[in-house]
């Protein structure tokens, strides 16, 4: 029979020798959290790293996925563009040892309803086609507008003296510089009166967007409204000034830098900012726009007076 004082011998003993099990059991593993699980096509997702232990390296794997692989903690603006169910798989190794965590159809891209569908082009009553394109459950021109009569078939008046720019409070437009050669690139510029007319701007079963298309637009590209823009922009500086800062047009909006007119009449910023107009008004002054510019990839939505001469895209009703 084991005595008190073998017995107290015994259970300490065991007691340490469990202790120095653990103190030796693996304290690492990795996982990982997403910023979103269900997308449309052509959205991002930002993933963070929750896994435990002092990691040294990280190799993300993003199955369908633009970038495909990365090796920094927290990746950002994974771009999915096809319809699916991906995996994503993060490996980390420590001093301890690696670990591998793959989450199985993580991340699930739908396209979203509505879009252009059967669309591929849109015509305006000059006769002028336009690229479409589908963002989201959007439909929008890929093309600045560059049409000279409202749907009914009137013209919009052509202003080019200063004065007669500045004090009109009715539509109006012209082409940068007045210059007609721009308009192929870049298209007419309108004044906020021209673009809301009610005799419509843009082609039959397709309207100016409102503030909150854009607002739509832009989150979508990016939550947090930090790459819109550049997401928005046309690639390079073959129309854009350098550095075209964050652009890579993955949205397929093809946004140009078509300048702009100044209620005052002047021109400015050809190749630096695309300036469109949006059906909101700010009181009986300002309507509200969205800008793109060369030095951010943000997108920036405000407003300002109606008698600026701006470019327009239209949005599918």
């Amino acid at each position: 029979m084991i005595n008190q004082f073998a017995k107290a011998f015994f259970v300490a003993t065991i007691a340490v020798f469990i202790a120095g099990c653990e103190e030796e059991k693996t304290d690492f593993g990795a996982d990982f959290e997403s910023s979103v699980n269900n997308i449309g096509v052509g959205q991002y997702v930002n993933f963070e790293d929750a896994s435990i232990g002092a990691v040294t390296t990280y190799e993300w794997t993003f199955e369908g996925g633009e970038p495909s692989t990365s090796s920094v903690k927290n990746p950002s603006s994974i771009l999915y563009a096809a319809e699916g169910s991906y995996d994503v798989t993060l490996t980390i190794t420590t001093d301890e040892g690696t670990s591998t965590e793959t989450k199985e159809d993580f991340i699930v891209v739908e396209q979203l309803a509505g879009g252009c569908g059967a669309t591929t082009i849109v015509t305006d009553i000059d006769g002028n086609s336009y690229s479409v394109v589908t963002i989201g459950s959007q439909c929008w021109m890929g093309e600045n507008l560059k049409v000279t009569k409202f749907r009914d078939g009137s013209s919009i008046p052509v202003v080019t003296d200063d004065n007669a720019w500045k004090n009109l409070t009715t539509a109006a437009m012209t082409s940068y510089n007045n210059d007609n050669a721009n308009d192929a690139t870049y298209g007419k510029l309108y004044n906020w009166f021209a673009a809301n007319d009610p005799r419509g701007l843009c082609p039959d079963g397709w309207r100016l967007p409102h503030d909150n298309d854009f607002a739509v637009l832009t989150e979508y590209l990016d939550p947090d409204d930090e790459f819109a823009g550049g997401r928005m922009k046309e690639v390079g500086t073959d129309h854009w000034l350098a550095p075209n800062e964050g652009a890579n047009n993955s949205s397929g909006f093809t946004g140009l830098p078509g300048g702009m007119r100044f209620r005052e009449g002047q021109f400015d910023h050809l190749g630096t900012r695309g300036l469109f107009w949006a059906s909101r008004e700010d009181g009986d002054f300002e309507g509200y726009f969205l800008t793109l510019t060369y030095d951010t990839p943000v997108a920036h939505r405000t407003h300002i007076y109606k008698q600026n001469g701006f470019s327009c895209r239209c949005i599918k009703q």
